[in-house]
C-alpha cells in the first residue's frame, strides 16, 4: 500500500512538471553580418505566440534591451556591444497578454569581433605547439554560447521583426559549446608567433572550398602556415579524412570535399618544425549538398552610357525553378581593376535575379563578384567576373543652327560648344559636309577653320537638297575631339513660294542694337501651337527665369524684332512653343546665339519697344548674314531685293539698286559701297 501511494505521488509530481516551450536556446556571433544570432526550438505553437528577447552586458547598471518576434530566432546587432563584452541573453514566451513561460536561463556570449566571411572564427589555445586542437567540452547551461558551425545568410534583418528567411530551416540538434578565448589568450609575448585572425572559408561548389587569411605579422618574411583539415561527420557513409597543408601563401583552394559533411579547418603560424604559434584559428563549415547549392553561372551583362560618367550596367542571371524560394539574398560587389581596395556593394532580396550598377566610368574594366545566401544559411561566391564598359564619344558640340539666305545657294552654320569644352583650348574646327551620311570620312567635303569663330558660310550648295554636317574640335595641343553627332539640314528652293523648312531659324541685324528673328514651328506640332515665348539675354550666368521675355500670342506671328540691344554683344535666345493645353513644348525648343552689329559712327535710336511682326511684315527674302569677320573679308555677299516695294528688304544702311539684266529685281548695296563705286 505504501509503495502504491509513493508511485502515485511520483506520477503526480512528474505530470505536474511543465514542458518548456523554449528548448535548447543557442547564440552565436556572425561576424559577416555584424550580428549575434539567437535561435531555439519551440515546436508547433498557437498563432498568437510571441517571444520577447532581452539582452545586455553583465554590468548591473546597464538596462536590458528588448526585441519581440513571432519566430524561433532573432538577430541582435553586434554594433551595440564592444570587443570583450559578455552579452547576457534571456527569452520569455507570451500568448496574447499572458506570460506563458518566464525568462529562460541566461545565455552568455563573449564578443570578439573578427572579419569572417563564411563561417565563425575562434582562436584556440593549444596545449603543445604541434598538437591538434583540443576537442571542446559540452557547455553548461549558463556558460557562454560559442559559434555554431554553420553558414550564414548574408542579409541584414530589422531587429524588431522576425527573420523571415529562416522560417523553413529545419531545427538543428544541440551543439557542443566552445569556451570563448579569454583576453589573456590573445596577448602574446614580444616576438611570439600568432595565427592569422582573418581566417575565412568561401564555398565554391559542393566539393570545393577556398581558404584565405591575412598575415598576423606582416613584417616577418620567414613565416609559413600549417593548415589542418579535419572531417567531423560521416553522414554520407564515407570514412573520416584528415590532412595537413603547409604553405607560404595566404590562400589556396581545397577540392575533393564531400558534399553534406562538416569540416574543421585549423591554421597556425610557424617558422620551423619546432616553432609554431601557441594559438590557432579555426573555421568550421558544412559543405552543401548538390540539391542545396546554387551559384550564378550564366551572367548576362548589358550597359547603357549617355556620357563617360553617366552609365548603367545591368546584370541578369537565371535561377532554376527548384531554387526560386530558397535564395535569401544576393550581395554584389564590384571595383575597378587595379583598385581592389575599394569595393562598392549592393545587397537585395533573393526574389530578384537582376541588378543595376550605377556611377560607373566608360571604357573601364571592372571586377565583379556575387555572393548568394540561401535560406539554409549557406553562402556561396560565384567566382570573379571581368567586364569592360563601352567607350563613349563625348559630343563637343551642343547645338548647330542653320541660317538661310534666300535666292542665294548658301547657308551659314553656327554652333555652340558643350559646357565642358574650354574655349581657350580650342585652336579651330574641322567641318565635314556630305549629301550621303554613310560615306567614309575621306569622301566628305572638309573645311578647316584655323580660328575660334564658331560659324562657317557654305557656298554653291544645291537648292532643295539635304546635306549632313559634322563639326570636330581641334585643340591647341593638337588633339581632335571627334563629334559623334551628325546634323541634317535642307537648302531652300529659289522660287518665291518656297518656305522655310520646319524648325528652321533666321535672324538679321537690321540696325545697330536691333535684330530681327524669324522661325517656323515643327510640322509635328503645328496643329497644337497657339503661340510662343521668346527668352533672350547677353548674360549666361542668369537663370532662364531672369532672361528678358516676350510673349507671342498668335502662332502665325513667327517674326519678332528685338530692340534696345547692346551693340557688338553676343546674345542667347530661346524660342519655346506654347500649346493649346497651356503647356510649353520644351522638346521643340530652339536655342541659338547671335551677335549684334556695332556701328559707332551712326546715331542709333535707343528705343525701348519690342514689336512683333506679321508674317508679311517683311518678305521672306530679307534674312541675310551678320557682319563678316576679319577672316572672311575676301568674300562679298549681296542680297537680292525688290526695288518696287516700299520695304525692299535691305538693311538700314543699304539701298536696293535695279539689276541691269532684269529691272524688276535688284541688289541690296550698302551706301558705303555705292559711294565708293560712284567716286571711283
Amino acid at each position: 500500500m505504501k509503495l502504491l501511494i509513493f508511485l502515485l505521488l511520483l506520477l503526480e509530481t512528474t505530470v505536474a512538471l511543465p514542458v518548456p516551450i523554449v528548448k535548447d536556446p543557442r547564440a552565436r556571433i556572425v561576424a559577416d553580418l555584424d550580428i549575434i544570432y539567437v535561435e531555439w526550438q519551440s515546436g508547433p505553437q498557437p498563432q498568437n505566440t510571441m517571444y520577447t528577447i532581452r539582452h545586455k552586458t553583465g554590468s548591473d547598471q546597464v538596462a536590458w534591451k528588448y526585441i519581440k518576434t513571432g519566430e524561433s530566432n532573432v538577430r541582435i546587432p553586434l554594433g551595440t556591444y564592444a570587443d570583450g563584452d559578455a552579452v547576457h541573453i534571456q527569452i520569455k514566451t507570451e500568448r496574447g497578454a499572458q506570460v506563458v513561460e518566464n525568462w529562460t536561463k541566461e545565455i552568455v556570449v563573449n564578443v570578439a569581433k573578427k572579419s569572417v566571411r563564411s563561417a565563425p572564427l575562434r582562436p584556440v589555445a593549444l596545449a603543445a605547439p604541434a598538437a591538434p586542437a583540443a576537442q571542446p567540452a559540452p557547455a553548461a547551461p549558463a556558460a557562454p554560447a560559442a559559434p555554431q558551425p554553420n553558414q550564414h545568410a548574408n542579409q541584414h534583418a530589422n531587429q524588431h521583426h522576425a527573420h523571415q528567411h529562416h522560417q523553413h530551416t529545419a531545427p538543428q540538434h544541440p551543439q557542443h559549446a566552445h569556451a570563448p578565448p579569454q583576453a589573456a589568450s590573445l596577448v602574446h609575448a614580444s616576438g611570439a608567433l600568432v595565427p592569422p585572425l582573418h581566417f575565412t572559408a568561401n564555398i565554391m561548389n559542393p566539393t570545393t572550398v577556398q581558404l584565405s587569411w591575412q598575415p598576423a605579422m606582416p613584417g616577418r618574411q620567414d613565416i609559413y602556415y600549417l593548415v589542418n583539415v579535419k572531417q567531423l561527420t560521416t553522414a554520407s557513409g564515407s570514412t573520416l579524412q584528415n590532412q595537413q597543408i603547409k604553405t607560404a601563401a595566404t590562400s589556396f583552394t581545397l577540392g575533393k570535399m564531400i558534399a553534406g559533411e562538416k569540416y574543421e579547418m585549423t591554421i597556425r603560424s610557424a617558422t620551423s618544425q619546432d616553432t609554431v604559434s601557441g594559438t590557432a584559428s579555426i573555421v568550421e563549415i558544412t559543405m552543401p549538398r548538390e540539391n542545396d547549392y546554387f551559384e550564378i553561372g550564366n551572367l548576362i551583362i548589358s550597359s547603357h552610357f549617355r556620357t563617360p560618367t553617366q552609365g548603367i550596367v545591368n546584370l541578369t542571371w537565371e535561377v532554376p525553378p527548384t531554387m526560386a524560394n530558397r535564395i535569401a539574398s544576393y550581395n554584389v560587389e564590384y571595383a575597378e581593376t587595379g583598385n581592389n581596395r575599394y569595393w562598392q556593394k549592393i545587397q537585395f532580396h533573393g526574389a530578384s535575379s537582376s541588378a543595376a550598377l550605377h556611377h560607373l566610368k566608360s571604357n573601364t574594366e571592372y571586377l565583379l563578384r556575387i555572393k548568394t545566401a540561401l535560406v539554409n544559411n549557406i553562402v556561396t561566391e560565384s567566382g570573379q567576373f571581368r567586364f569592360r564598359t563601352p567607350r563613349v564619344e563625348t559630343n563637343p558640340i551642343h547645338k548647330v543652327d542653320v541660317i538661310y539666305s534666300h535666292d542665294v545657294n548658301s547657308v551659314k552654320l553656327q554652333w555652340m560648344l558643350e559646357p565642358h569644352i574650354r574655349p581657350e583650348n580650342v585652336a579651330g574646327y574641322d567641318v565635314y559636309l556630305s549629301q550621303d551620311k554613310d560615306l567614309p570620312d575621306s569622301q566628305w567635303k572638309l573645311v578647316r577653320l584655323n580660328n575660334k569663330e564658331s560659324h562657317l558660310s557654305l557656298e554653291d550648295l544645291k537648292s532643295s537638297t539635304v546635306y549632313f554636317v559634322r563639326v570636330n574640335v581641334r585643340n591647341t595641343d593638337g588633339s581632335v575631339i571627334r563629334a559623334p553627332s551628325v546634323y541634317r539640314f535642307k537648302t531652300i528652293d529659289n522660287t518665291d513660294e518656297e518656305e522655310f523648312e520646319g524648325n528652321s531659324l533666321a535672324y538679321r541685324n537690321v540696325a545697330p542694337g536691333e535684330v530681327e528673328i524669324r522661325w517656323t514651328f515643327p510640322k509635328s506640332i503645328l496643329d497644337s501651337v497657339i503661340g510662343a515665348t521668346i527668352l533672350y539675354t547677353n548674360r549666361k550666368d542668369l537663370t532662364p527665369e531672369q532672361w528678358q521675355k516676350i510673349e507671342i500670342e498668335d502662332s502665325k506671328n513667327t517674326t519678332v524684332l528685338l530692340k534696345n540691344l547692346q551693340e557688338g554683344v553676343r546674345y542667347s535666345v530661346q524660342i519655346i512653343p506654347r500649346l493649346y493645353t497651356g503647356d510649353y513644348d520644351f522638346e521643340s525648343r530652339e536655342l541659338f546665339e547671335f551677335k549684334t552689329d556695332k556701328m559707332s559712327s551712326r546715331d542709333v535710336n535707343h528705343g525701348t519697344d519690342v514689336r512683333t511682326l506679321t508674317p508679311h511684315g517683311h518678305p521672306l527674302a530679307s534674312p541675310h548674314f551678320e557682319q563678316m569677320s576679319h577672316s572672311e573679308t575676301e568674300f562679298m555677299r549681296i542680297v537680292s531685293c525688290n526695288p518696287d516695294e516700299i520695304k525692299s528688304g535691305c538693311a538700314w544702311d543699304e539701298i536696293c539698286i535695279n539689276r541691269v539684266e532684269d529691272r524688276n529685281k535688284g541688289w541690296c548695296i550698302s551706301n558705303t559701297l555705292r559711294d565708293s563705286i560712284l567716286n571711283s
